[in-house]
């Protein structure tokens, strides 16, 4: 009779140590995926930074030279400058050519 009382306690240990082990496995699995999506954000974060690097750069390329027309006190050239390239002006004499083969 000793032996069948020690064996379902045998059986409930057994089922809790199974139990964990897999709580234990689930877990682990759980960090390294967490782990391997964190590394992927990252790298996608650090590439959106070098992007936005670059355009600061750009930004600070252009706003130096507005400064150093503002600064020349040379208004027409300004003028000049913003028609042609925001407005599409162009001179009375000025020919302008568009590679319409991309369209």
């Amino acid at each position: 009779m000793a032996d069948k009382e020690k064996n379902p306690e045998k059986k409930k240990r057994f089922g809790a140590k199974l139990l964990g082990r897999i709580a234990i496995v689930l877990f682990i699995l759980f960090c390294a995926v967490s782990v391997i999506s964190m590394q992927n954000t990252i790298i996608e974060k650090r590439n959106e930074l070098a992007e936005l690097d670059k355009k600061i750069e750009a930004i600070k390329l252009e706003n130096d030279e507005l400064k150093e027309l503002i600064e020349s006190d040379d208004l027409g050239r300004y003028m000049e400058k913003i028609a042609v390239e925001n407005n599409d002006y162009a001179y009375p004499d000025e020919r302008r050519y568009y590679d319409t083969s991309r369209d």
